[in-house]
């Protein structure tokens, strides 16, 4: 069973399978734990649920199953087990640095990085870092129903919850003397501006797709959309790049409110409309 995530773009293995589930769910509703337990020739369902949650990981032979089941070749069924083995001995830095300088050398175009789930989690769904900036409204309401019904798109009370739980875990929000939640300065999630991680990909896709519903159905004056065709060098590009970082950073510092009514997403796409072949 072949997945749509490239096992070499992901640093952490149970990420890739969080990933998957989550692709299945979308194609399929009625998709569950059960059913992939089963294709995996599992006795219950909690040895896949376990895995997924963080409580336990897998042994040899779930790892093979596993690997079967992917049908990963030689190369990625290699780097799946070093994954999971890094997972294992992260507590231990000299056995986690030996393995790593060896899946660096073994698998010079994978991400040695480890990312877990809970980043990948708050990177690659558009509502965690939503509902962080929702913390700073004027009139915000520390209830899960109440944020799903704020949200112009659809989130289960459920998720939100968990989500809050993230944030807290990783710093992102905390909570004051009198247990409200604010926004924490101390947590951080940083990314490479060029690292095209699953997790990053998945962010922009469902933006996207938010800003494509936003343009049919909300008033032009609450919302701005514009573009511009233009020819350039690509020598130039990284220049260009920098150009918009810089403008999204002086935008956010400018007009981001700490008690704010709204929270918006600002979104500036620069990409290649026609293909460079080089000079002929």
């Amino acid at each position: 069973m072949n997945t749509a995530v490239p096992i070499h773009q992901l640093t952490d293995y149970r990420s890739f399978l969080i990933a998957h589930a989550e692709d299945k769910k979308n194609l399929n509703p009625h998709w569950t734990y059960g059913s992939w337990a089963q294709q995996l020739g599992l006795k219950t369902t909690s040895s896949i649920t376990k895995i997924i949650k963080g409580e336990r990981e897998p042994g040899s032979e779930v790892t093979q199953k596993l690997i079967s089941y992917f049908k990963f070749n030689s190369g990625q069924a290699q780097y799946f087990e070093d994954l999971v083995r890094l997972h294992k001995i992260k507590k231990d830095p000299r056995l986690s640095v030996l393995l790593m300088e060896k899946m660096a050398k073994d698998h010079p175009n994978g991400s040695i990085r480890i990312l877990d789930n809970k980043t990948f989690s708050i990177i690659s769904h558009w509502y965690y870092l939503t509902i962080r900036e929702m913390v700073r409204l004027d009139q915000f309401f520390e209830d899960p129903k109440w944020i799903s019904k704020k949200l112009h798109f659809k989130v289960a009370p459920k998720d939100i919850k968990y989500a809050t739980k993230v944030l807290l875990e990783v710093g992102l929000l905390k909570r004051d003397k009198n247990g409200a939640l604010n926004i924490s300065q101390e947590g951080r999630i940083k990314t490479s501006d060029d690292i095209a991680s699953e997790a990053i990909k998945r962010y922009h896709e469902q933006m996207l797709e938010n800003a494509k519903h936003v343009l049919r159905n909300t008033d032009v004056n609450k919302r701005e959309y514009s573009s511009a065709t233009l020819a350039l060098k690509t020598s130039n590009l990284s220049q260009a790049k920098e150009f918009v970082r810089e403008f999204k950073n002086k935008f956010s510092k400018t007009f981001e409110e700490e008690k704010g009514d709204s929270v918006y997403q600002i979104q500036i796409q620069l990409f290649p409309l026609t293909k460079n072949e080089g000079k002929k």
